[in-house]
């Protein structure tokens, strides 16, 4: 098959989101009733805890003595707090897997019809789920790589931090230190994508092991840019999105039931075009990777 262009992978993804919007939604719905159910917690909690203290108020305002006397009554309910978020993100790193495996399965069969396409979610979801968490588990020194570096570019960094009188001799020594580790991420990171990529695309017909997979994959990245280059459209896409929300809601307060309505159209709105954008993006890491050279089939010698 003839390797699709940059475009041709960026078209693809804007007609696989238009396509599948209902599965869009669902995933995005799934992702609202986590982040609900995170949220209700911790209200729960900080209510119980600082409903009955006035200067709470004041550490919402952005009272810095507040926030610290805060803290230091409420240590025992931060330390639940990040109990919570931790567990939430263990919750949702082994449901993303599942969610994920749908999401690859569905672009690539392209099922027809809101019942087949469940369907397809569901095979796919399972059949991939644990061929995703090993992958994840070979992941981890390539993270272990990059909080190395992170720590080294900002080791090296850290003087010139330190004696910032301006803030572009704070940012511009910051920005550098992160470059380097966050380049790695994005490799690692697309290395992971085509990964799964491959494994949907070839689960039933060559059932590819998943170290063999990832070891052909890190070589096709390398030797392909335009994988990098596509996924850091989206990404750059995505800050884009989120710096215009912050933007807008720079300097505007909003109090009362319609303010908190209008806040939460708005991040819900923002979210939903982040879930379009990435879902866009593995449409086109779909179509590219159909073009891959097949992998050879893994067999069985019994006897």
């Amino acid at each position: 098959m003839k390797r699709p262009t940059l475009r041709e992978m960026l078209g693809a993804g804007v007609h696989g989101v238009s396509r599948y919007t209902g599965t869009l939604l669902a995933v995005h719905a799934v992702m609202m009733l986590v982040t609900g159910a995170i949220i209700l917690a911790v209200a729960v909690l900080l209510s119980q805890m600082f409903a009955h203290l006035p200067y709470w108020d004041e550490a919402v305002d952005g009272d810095l003595v507040a926030i610290i006397e805060c803290v230091r009554y409420g240590r025992t309910a931060f330390v639940a707090i990040v109990g919570i978020a931790f567990g939430a993100l263990l919750l949702w790193q082994l449901a993303s897997w599942f969610v994920v495996g749908g999401l690859y399965g569905v672009l690539v069969q392209r099922p027809e019809g809101r019942r087949e396409v469940a369907r397809v979610f569901g095979a796919s979801g399972a059949t991939t789920y644990f061929a995703y968490a090993r992958l994840a588990i070979l992941q981890l020194p390539a993270y272990a790589g990059v909080l190395f570096v992170l720590g080294t570019g900002l080791g090296i960094a850290a003087p010139s931090i330190d004696h910032a009188l301006t803030l572009p001799e704070l940012l511009v020594p910051l920005v550098l230190a992160i470059l380097p580790a966050l380049l790695l991420l994005h490799v690692a990171w697309t290395v992971g994508d085509y990964v799964r990529v491959e494994l949907a695309l070839r689960q039933d017909s060559h059932d590819p092991g998943v170290l063999r997979t990832y070891a052909r994959t890190l070589g096709y990245v390398v030797k392909h840019p335009v994988t990098l280059l596509h996924g850091a459209i989206g990404w750059l896409v995505w800050i884009a999105i989120t710096l215009a929300y912050m933007y807008v809601a720079s300097g505007h307060p909003m109090y009362g039931a319609e303010g908190a309505i209008t806040i939460f159209v708005a991040r819900q709105g923002v979210a939903l075009l982040r879930v379009a954008i990435r879902v866009g993006i593995l449409n086109g890491q779909v179509e590219l990777g159909r073009t891959r050279p097949l992998p050879a089939r893994r067999t069985e010698i019994v006897g």
